[in-house]
């Protein structure tokens, strides 16, 4: 009865190791298997952060390109209005040297006027002088 009650308690006791064995294994197995997750979530993350990264180096072109494009349409909105500047400039060159010539050609009519009144008037007392010459013989 001894020697059953012994073989008995082996049995039992093999029982329980195994029992504690095929726990310790499911432990192992459970610890594997959180830090395997673990990683993946890691991984998961790093994904993600990489991602959001590019997104905003993405954005951050875009915006230089707007920018840019400001930039370019400011430079060709001062080059428009330099060109209509310059343009407004030579107009009125134009106009002044018009005003210029008008004045130039006032002043010619003037003076040929003044030529005419002054031989006018040397008629005038050129045909005194010969009346005045008749008249006094």
């Amino acid at each position: 009865m001894n020697e059953l009650t012994q073989e008995r308690s082996h049995i039992h006791a093999s029982i329980v190791k195994r029992a504690l064995a095929d726990w310790g294994i499911a432990s192992n197995m459970n610890e594997l298997t959180q830090e395997r997750s673990r990683i993946h979530a890691s991984i998961v993350k790093r994904a993600l952060a990489d991602w959001g990264i590019a997104s905003n180096m993405n954005e951050l072109t875009q915006e230089r390109s707007r920018l840019h494009a400001s930039i370019v349409k400011g430079a060709s909105a001062i080059q428009q209005i330099a060109r209509n500047m310059n343009e407004l400039t030579r107009e009125r060159s134009r106009l002044h040297a018009s005003i210029v010539k008008r004045a130039l050609a006032n002043q010619e009519i003037a003076s040929y006027m003044n030529e005419l009144t002054q031989k006018r008037s040397h008629i005038h007392a050129s045909i005194v002088k010969s009346a005045l010459a008749v008249y006094q013989y």
